[in-house]
């Protein structure tokens, strides 16, 4: 059997990405964010498996925490 392949470094990835195209680039971009989005929503489901959820209400309040946070940094 061959041995096995050493896993590139991030950069010489980031310097194949920099020889595509700019149309191949943004494909790359895409297909990351699609991988990132699946890694969160494989976490989310593995979470709710092991019963950590919270109620709605309690979303509520954190996304409303959250964007007071988010408006009151704007306005600095």
């Amino acid at each position: 059997m061959g041995q096995p392949q050493e896993k590139p470094t991030v950069e010489q990835v980031l310097k194949l990405v920099d020889q595509l195209s700019p149309q191949e680039q943004g494909e790359v971009l895409e297909q990351l964010k699609i991988e990132d989005l699946r890694r969160e929503i494989r976490k989310g489901i593995e979470a709710s498996e092991r019963g950590d959820v919270v109620s709605l209400e309690e979303l509520n309040r954190r996304l409303d925490a959250k964007h007071a946070e988010i408006l009151e940094r704007q306005k600095k």
